[in-house]
C-alpha cells in the first residue's frame, strides 16, 4: 500500500464513509476531510468529525500502518497534539499524542474498494510507455479534452516563465528577448543550448546594423559559432572567415560557444547546425519588424509566410563547409516552420499577452495551436495509436506535457485521466 494513495482516497472519500467506525467501535460521522497540508505537521487540517454526538475540529494524520505514528516520532511532537483522527490502512496498535491522549483510529482496509487498489498498483508496476495505455481509450472525450486544456496552459505558463527571465536579462527589450528565444528553438532540441549561447554573444543590434547584407550576417553568426576556425579550401568559406575577422575586430565580438558544442550526429543533413545558421541569417536578412508583424497576424498562414526565406546560394548546395551536395536545399521546410511556431512563436505571443494584460493576444496564441497540424514524434505517435481523435498541435503539445510531467514520473494521482480511471473503471 502506498501512503500517497491513502491521501487520495481520504481526500476524495473513496471509501465506505457511511460504515466508518473507530477501532474502539465508535461510529464516525465525517463531515469534512479537511484541507491537505503541504508544510510540516499533520497531513490534513480543519477536518470536522463527529462521534458520540460531539463535533471535533482539528487535524488528521494518515499512515499505512498505525505503528508508523511512533516510527515517525509523532508521539514526541507537540504539533500532533491537535490530531483528532488517525487514518490508517492497517491497524496494528493504539497510538498516543505527546500529552498521553489516545488518538482515535480509523482503519480503511475493509472500507476501500479493491478495484481502486488493484488499478493503482497496475499503474505503478506497469512497464508500458503509458501506464494507463490499456484504459486510455475508455476516457470520454469531454473529460479528456478538459484535461488537455489544462495541460496546454501549464506548458504555456512554463515557457512563459522562461520568456519572463529573458525579458529581465534583456532589460525588458522585447525584440532582443524574442531573438534569443527564437534562436534557442532554431536548435531543434539537439542544438538548443549552443544556439542560445550564440544569440547571447551576438546582440541583435549588431545583426540589425548588417541585416541588409546576408554575407556579413553569415560571417558573424558562423564566426560566433566558432565554425570558421578551420582551414578552408573553397573561396566562399575563406571569404566568410576573413569577413568575420574584420567584424570581430570592428565590433569587439567574443564568442561564448565552441565548435565542439555543435551536434551533427543523429540528425539529417538538412538539420545540420550549418544549415540552421544559414536559415537564421536568411530570416534576419529578409524580415523586418518581425515581432510586430507576428503579433498582428490574423492567421497561422500569415506567420508561416514570414519564415519562408531563401538561403544563400552557397548553402543551397552545401550541408557543410567545402562539401558540395547534389540535393538542393530550400531553407526552412514546412514542418520546421510549424515547429518554430509551436515552440517559440506562440509561447512568446502568449507571454506578451500576459505582460501587456492583453487577453485577446493570449486567446489568439491558443487558437493558433488549433490551426497547426498534430505533431508526429515518439510521444505523440504512442498516444495517437491509443485513440484516433487527436488532430492538431493543441492536442500534441498537451500530450507532450502529459507524458513528461505525469506519465514519466507515475503521477497518476495528480493526473486528470489517472484519477478518472481510478474512480470510474
Amino acid at each position: 500500500m502506498d501512503e500517497k494513495l491513502l491521501h487520495y482516497i481520504w481526500n476524495h472519500k473513496l471509501f465506505d464513509i457511511n460504515d466508518s467506525y473507530t477501532t474502539d467501535g465508535e461510529k464516525l460521522q465525517i463531515l469534512s476531510v479537511g484541507l491537505p497540508n503541504q508544510n510540516s505537521g499533520p497531513d490534513f487540517s480543519e477536518a470536522k468529525i463527529k462521534w458520540n454526538n460531539i463535533l471535533w475540529v482539528g487535524c488528521v494524520e494518515i499512515h499505512v500502518k498505525a505503528s508508523d505514528w511512533n516510527k515517525h516520532h509523532h508521539q514526541k511532537n507537540d504539533e500532533y497534539n491537535n490530531v483528532i483522527l488517525h487514518v490508517v490502512y492497517e491497524y496494528d496498535k493504539d497510538v498516543y499524542a505527546s500529552n498521553d491522549c489516545k488518538i482515535p483510529t480509523l482503519e480503511l482496509k475493509p472500507l476501500i474498494p479493491q478495484r481502486i487498489i488493484k488499478m493503482y498498483q497496475s499503474f505503478m508496476q506497469s512497464a508500458d510507455y503509458i501506464a494507463c495505455g490499456k484504459q486510455f481509450a475508455q476516457v470520454d472525450s469531454f473529460r479528456l479534452y478538459a484535461w488537455l486544456d489544462r495541460l496546454l496552459m501549464d506548458r504555456l505558463e512554463e515557457k512563459a516563465a522562461y520568456v519572463t527571465q529573458l525579458l529581465h536579462s534583456c532589460n525588458q527589450n522585447q525584440e532582443e528577448a524574442f531573438y534569443v528565444f527564437l534562436s534557442y528553438y532554431f536548435g531543434f532540441n539537439i542544438n538548443n543550448f549552443p544556439f542560445r549561447l550564440l544569440a547571447k554573444s551576438t546582440p541583435l543590434n549588431y545583426l540589425a546594423k548588417h541585416k541588409n547584407n546576408l554575407f556579413q550576417l553569415e560571417a558573424m553568426l558562423f564566426g560566433q559559432a566558432d565554425l570558421l576556425s578551420s582551414g578552408f579550401q573553397d573561396e566562399y568559406s575563406k571569404s566568410l572567415q576573413d569577413e568575420y575577422i574584420f567584424l570581430k575586430n570592428k565590433l569587439s565580438l567574443h564568442p561564448i560557444c565552441t565548435n565542439e558544442m555543435w551536434k551533427f550526429a543523429k540528425t539529417y543533413p538538412s538539420g545540420f547546425p550549418t544549415q540552421r545558421l544559414a536559415q537564421l541569417a536568411a530570416l534576419i536578412n529578409q524580415s523586418s519588424a518581425l515581432l510586430s508583424k507576428i503579433i498582428e497576424a490574423e492567421s497561422v498562414k500569415v506567420i508561416q509566410s514570414y519564415f519562408q526565406v531563401k538561403i544563400s546560394s552557397y548553402w543551397e548546395n552545401h550541408y557543410l563547409f567545402g562539401v558540395p551536395t547534389q540535393r538542393k536545399q530550400k531553407g526552412l521546410g514546412k514542418t520546421a516552420i510549424n515547429t518554430l511556431i509551436i515552440n517559440a512563436i506562440l509561447p512568446y505571443m502568449y507571454q506578451l499577452g500576459n505582460v501587456k494584460q492583453n487577453q485577446i493576444l493570449k486567446d489568439k496564441a491558443i487558437a493558433f495551436y488549433e490551426e497547426l497540424p498534430f505533431e508526429k514524434h515518439k510521444i505523440t505517435k504512442v498516444f495517437s495509436s491509443l485513440r484516433n481523435d487527436f488532430t492538431n498541435a493543441f492536442h500534441s503539445q498537451a500530450l507532450i506535457q502529459l507524458k513528461k510531467k505525469y506519465c514519466n514520473t507515475k503521477r497518476c494521482l495528480h493526473c486528470g485521466i489517472g484519477l478518472h480511471l481510478l474512480q470510474n473503471t
